[in-house]
């Protein structure tokens, strides 16, 4: 089962090799099942600019509401 739905703050784990580990980001689009697992489209905003990229799940971790 998904861990994450279109619209929720997530943040790029630190202990992946993907350049956009520790950066926070928005789920965009609702996942996509394969055989490695949910993948997911992150919508970044920087310098004007908006960039979405695709991530496993497992590189992916819920920012919490405090």
């Amino acid at each position: 089962m998904q861990k994450f739905n279109k619209g929720d703050a997530i943040k790029i784990r630190l202990d992946t090799t993907s350049p956009y580990r520790g950066r926070n980001g928005i789920i965009n689009e609702n996942p996509i099942n394969d055989s490695y697992g949910f993948w997911y489209m992150v919508k970044f905003e920087s310098t004007g600019f908006v960039r979405n990229f695709r991530f496993i799940e497992h590189d992916l971790e819920a920012i919490s509401s405090q």
